[in-house]
Order: C-alpha cells, then sequence, then structure tokens
C-alpha cells in the first residue's frame, strides 16, 4: 500500500526528515531528486538513529558510532548489514513511501 508522507520539499537536502506511518518511524533522505527512505532504527541494537549526525551522505549513530550510507543504506562498520529500507515514489511534489 502507497502511503503519502511528505512533500518533497519538505525533505533537506542533504539531510534527513524523520516521519512516522501507521506507527513505524522512519528516516527520509534527500540528494536532488533522489529520495531514500529506512527504517529510523541502527542495525547494531535497533535504536533509532535520526538524531545522529549527517554528513558527506553517511549518517553516523549517535549511540554507538555505526555509519551508514543513505543513498544505500549500507553499514560501514558491519558490510553486511544495511538499514531496512523502504520503497519511494515521487509524483509531481508529493512523496509516498510503500508499507506492507
Amino acid at each position: 500500500m502507497w502511503v503519502e508522507i511528505t512533500a518533497l520539499n519538505q525533505i533537506p537536502e542533504s539531510d534527513i526528515l524523520r516521519v512516522k506511518v501507521e506507527e513505524i518511524s522512519l528516516i527520509l533522505n534527500r540528494q536532488g531528486m533522489n529520495v531514500t527512505c529506512y527504517r529510523n532504527a541502527c542495525t547494531h541494537l535497533e535504536y533509532p538513529i535520526d538524531m545522529g549526525k549527517v554528513s558527506g551522505g553517511i549518517i553516523t549513530c549517535p549511540f554507538h558510532k555505526y555509519q551508514y550510507r543513505l543513498d544505500s543504506g549500507k553499514c560501514l562498520n558491519a558490510p553486511a548489514d544495511s538499514l531496512e529500507s523502504y520503497p519511494i515514489k515521487i509524483e509531481g511534489d508529493r512523496v509516498f513511501v510503500e508499507i506492507n
């Protein structure tokens, strides 16, 4: 099911926006017209990562310093791990996420 979550211009360029959709906390990242969406949980201990520092396309978990690429969700500390991603589609200036 596709759920409308925000306007494209509400997602800060090269930063994140935290949203809640059907009781799921998510983070959105925008690089130009490319938007990615991940569950707001570090793969290390499931702590929220939305308060982490974003720099150079990487978010650092504020609790244990795990780092993730925001374009792919890949963990730099544990390469086998990735943030849980959600499909995104953009229609006009509206952003939708697919929730199963």
